[in-house]
């Protein structure tokens, strides 16, 4: 989300006449987009700021320097307590206004904007400026309802505010005009999506958005993430067999294999939901991946619990897993239970965690060696190409030319770290 987030901004400054350049000791402005999930990527912004402040004190005064997002929405004021010569915090409520407020800045000084709105119906963004060429983000809803007791985000972007259906899918056909061939539906639990939908004169849930998408021309490939497991409907799984675009990849986080973990986090289900939802997506879809997000160390975790994630995880046999220590987040409802678990065990218990998900998808990338899959190309590296497969896999490519956006067909030959190698066979005639 904030990849797109930060490609919306650029993309306005772009359109106004700002040129994006690689060294920030060059720039007249400075925009860090920020992260409140975890204390660690705070500290990395107050870490960068101090650095871009000092270099604005000493060396170039008529620098801006503004913070945005998540951070700013937290913090507010207090940026400017700590960071004087800070110039401007812009919450996630006003990305869509970057340009107005630059201009507000240099009239008036510094800007403060984090109050929510109730957004409306926002413009899609026109988004030029983009990291991959092949691969886009779209969001399809903002905010999220569910206050998991250890996230923050319910209180940094709002609750669940769901585009149109018409909306997403001129934004969509725009990115498929630019030569865009995979998006990704983005939400912070897609499975809640309802939006009205003017044409059909009703509200559709996100299968229905997902059967509509299918139907753009121009995109040969749609992702999703992510998705709560409370709210993964059978509906939804026999949608991602029947579309031919939409990929056999679901996320899916755990986030803990121990009821009384779960819910301590008010996640909504308990172990043995899980394990059925995961029974149904494999006996619906052959070749499904499915990836999860785990944390270890929450409040109250002792080793019987920690021994039942990883028991889950040996169990579910995940594809990946991005797997955390628990940070306390502010706001939340576990910033007030005391942190029973050490430094110490929080790092052993990561470990065997990181260790076994490591081996399990080893065994999971061999069983494509020798086989031939589908692989979108994304990007050139040095003298091989790089892509993905419908699974989510990441292959890299030996021979072939101009292979960038088109789907090839690729015969595996080994695993390395996690990442498939190839060589290409075919490039097939699609008409999608």
């Amino acid at each position: 989300m904030n990849k797109y987030d930060s490609e919306t901004v650029a993309s306005q400054l772009v359109k106004a006449g700002y040129q994006l350049i690689d060294d920030w000791k060059k720039a007249d402005l400075l925009l860090v987009n920020t992260c409140s999930v975890r204390q660690h990527a705070e500290d990395r912004v107050y870490s960068r700021l101090g650095v871009w402040l000092k270099f604005k004190r000493e060396k170039k005064p008529h620098l801006l320097i503004g913070v945005m997002g998540c951070m700013a929405q937290k913090e507010g004021g207090n940026l400017f307590k700590r960071f004087p010569d800070l110039d401007m915090v812009i919450g996630t409520y006003h990305l869509y206004q970057i340009v107005e407020l630059i201009k507000e800045k240099t009239k008036e000084g510094k800007v403060l904007k984090t109050e929510e709105i109730e957004e409306g119906e926002p413009p899609f963004p026109c988004i030029e400026v983009r990291e991959n060429p092949v691969s886009a983000f779209v969001s399809i809803m903002r905010g999220c309802n569910n206050f998991c007791s250890y996230c923050i985000v319910p209180y940094v972007r709002g609750r669940e505010r769901s585009r149109s259906p018409e909306s997403i899918e001129e934004e969509i056909e725009y990115l498929a005009e630019k030569g865009v061939k995979e998006i990704t539906l983005l939400g912070q639990n897609v499975n809640s999506y309802r939006g009205f939908s003017s044409l059909h004169n009703k509200y559709l849930d996100f299968p229905d958005l997902l059967e509509e998408v299918n139907k753009i021309k121009g995109i040969l490939r749609i992702r999703f993430t992510t998705s709560h497991p409370k709210d993964l409907s059978l509906k939804l799984i026999k949608k991602i067999k029947e579309l031919k675009k939409v990929c056999e990849h679901i996320h899916l986080p755990i986030q803990s294999g121990s009821d009384k973990i779960l819910k301590l986090m008010n996640r909504g289900y308990r172990v043995k939901d899980y394990l059925s939802l995961v029974e149904k997506i494999r006996e619906n879809i052959p070749g499904v991946s499915i990836t999860t997000d785990i944390i270890v160390g929450f409040p109250y975790e002792e080793e019987e619990d920690f021994l039942k994630t990883l028991k889950v995880m040996e169990e579910v046999k995940f594809d990946a897993a991005y797997i955390f220590k628990y940070s306390p987040r502010p706001l939340t409802r576990a910033y007030s239970f005391p942190d029973t678990v050490s430094k110490e065990e929080k790092e052993r218990r990561l470990h065997l965690l990181l260790t076994l998900q490591k081996e399990i998808s080893t065994r999971i990338n061999e069983k494509f060696v020798g086989k031939s899959v589908e692989v979108l190309v994304e990007k050139k590296e040095s003298q091989n190409w790089f892509g993905k497969t419908k699974e989510h896999k990441s292959v890299i490519l030996k021979g072939g030319d101009n292979l960038l956006g088109k789907l090839v067909k690729v015969k595996i030959f080994s695993n390395r770290k996690g990442i498939l190698e190839g060589e290409v066979e075919k490039i097939p005639t699609l008409s999608l």
